[in-house]
């Protein structure tokens, strides 16, 4: 879905924009127009090309928990040296029941990431206002012509505003695919099922009616093994304390990223602490108890 109304969205860039707001092309200037023309037809070639990934609520959970340790321990100024899986990513989350349904593009050029949010509400499709350039500890924010336009139509929008909309998205979605990236190469992790973005009944129905569906797949993200384990650790130790349970007592203690003497970003598994069995508990973790 999220795809669909992106694809949909930049085919008709900028039209689309330019009929919701009720603005007359010959009204903007020259330049203007040309670069919301260029970045429309660039925006569709990137995402003919993005790997899509959609993350499920768990694996969600576990990513954003470890996205914000990375942060908490400056890891955030080496994402850049990180070299991600496809050099353009589309990350997309469970719709939330309420409120605005964000999803993020990744690209990736040598040694520089540039981040993209978008937003998907019952009113329509949000197209990202800003561009965030990351290289090392440096972070550039650009304006998109999206953003001009709003301007240029006198709509109110600031830099600020836009900042404070997109910000904090940007840099949980660019920790996630780079913990993504990380963990992939770690056993029992996360688990990978690649699917066709679209059923093959649709395909045909699309191609009798005269239009042909890209021919996409979709990753799928999910906990392994010990990626559940990752989650039950962080749940118990933030539920836990001194009366509740020794520290000597055996426990699963939450895995977590660390700088490597090579300067980049490594990973330590979940693993058991403590002594005596094992107590196996059966927990069930879902949003509302974050």
């Amino acid at each position: 879905k999220m795809l669909a109304n992106l694809l949909h969205f930049y085919d008709l860039y900028p039209n689309i924009l330019l009929h919701l707001k009720s603005i007359d092309r010959a009204s903007l200037a020259p330049d203007l127009l040309e670069s919301l023309e260029f970045h429309g037809q660039r925006q569709r070639e990137i995402f003919d090309i993005a790997q899509v990934y959609q993350i499920d609520e768990s694996a969600e959970m576990m990513l954003g928990n470890l996205s914000a340790q990375m942060q908490r321990d400056g890891l955030d100024s080496m994402f850049s040296s990180v070299r991600l899986p496809f050099p353009a990513m589309l990350l997309t989350v469970p719709e939330p029941k309420v409120g605005d349904w964000p999803a993020a593009l990744i690209t990736q050029d040598e040694d520089t990431l540039y981040t993209q949010i978008y937003h998907v509400n019952k009113d329509g499709l949000f197209p990202n206002l800003l561009i965030f350039r990351s290289r090392g500890a440096s972070v550039d924010i650009l304006h998109s012509p999206t953003f001009a336009l709003a301007q240029a139509n006198g709509d109110g929008v600031t830099e600020e505003a836009a900042i404070k909309q997109e910000k904090r998205l940007c840099f949980g979605f660019l920790a996630m695919a780079v913990g993504m990236s990380i963990l992939f190469e770690h056993k029992a992790m996360l688990e990978k099922e690649e699917v066709p973005a679209y059923p093959r009944a649709e395909r045909r129905r699309a191609q009798k009616s005269g239009r042909a569906l890209p021919n996409k797949s979709i990753i799928k993200v999910s906990l392994g093994e010990l990626g559940k384990r990752q989650l039950e650790a962080t749940y118990s130790e933030s539920k836990a304390n001194e009366g509740e349970r020794s520290k000597r007592r055996a426990h699963w203690v939450q895995g977590h990223f660390m700088r490597n003497r090579a300067g980049g970003i490594s990973w330590r598994n979940p693993h058991i602490r403590g002594v005596g069995p094992l107590l196996e508990q059966e927990r069930h973790i879902s949003v509302e108890e974050e």
